[in-house]
């Protein structure tokens, strides 16, 4: 409620909850999905080796156990009558964050991880929320992959939506505190010329 408010009041059109509620923007979508293990992590590298982190593991097949963004959207929408955004962490990025133990093809992995965001996505435009946002940070990182699958899961993860809804794409080279420190591997400044033309002719509205 705080953060809606303080959005309305200083003049944003599209306001979102802030993800207060979210431990980390990825694992808080985890753990509603059968198949990831947070009791035994590994350790794995992230973002092109930028950083080492214990990691949730996949230990069987991954689907969704039922969706819960919707109800995230409700709550949010009832402190404001302007439109409510939700964000979603998206497929390649979870896999980058991710340690996999079960599935011998990642793409198979891919495609179930595309499966269960498309499943959310759908509840919440039944459940009225116009404005869905697919954060893949990885795509400044691995441009190449992007061009070869990675937008691919993303139509994936919007099939089931129509005209009427916003669909929105995050990308970024990295967090703001890490800017000045020389040994923290950035993204490739070059990698949004490189993606810009597939992502245009791609289902995607908005560039986030």
């Amino acid at each position: 409620k705080e953060i809606i408010e303080y959005h309305d009041n200083i003049g944003i059109d599209i306001v979102t909850d802030g993800e207060v509620r979210r431990e980390h923007y990825i694992n808080y979508f985890l753990r509603f999905l059968d198949g990831i293990d947070f009791e035994n992590l590994s350790e794995i590298s992230s973002r092109g080796n930028a950083y080492k982190h214990l990691a949730p593991t996949v230990r069987s097949k991954v689907k969704p156990v039922g969706f819960f963004l919707s109800n995230d959207f409700k709550v949010a929408q009832m402190f404001t009558k302007k439109d409510v955004k939700i964000t979603i962490p998206g497929p390649m990025t979870i896999y980058d964050t991710i340690c996999n133990k079960y599935y011998k093809d990642k793409y198979n992995l891919l495609d179930d991880l595309s499966t269960a965001i498309s499943y959310e996505v759908y509840n919440l435009v039944l459940s009225g929320c116009k404005h869905i946002q697919i954060d893949e940070p990885l795509f400044a990182r691995k441009p190449e992959e992007t061009l070869e699958y990675g937008i691919k899961y993303i139509e994936k993860c919007f099939e089931k939506v129509d005209k009427n809804v916003v669909k929105y794409l995050h990308i970024c080279c990295g967090y703001p505190d890490k800017l000045n420190e020389t040994d923290y591997p950035k993204a490739d400044k070059d990698s949004y010329l490189k993606i810009a033309e597939s992502i245009d002719n791609s289902c995607i509205d908005v560039v986030s």
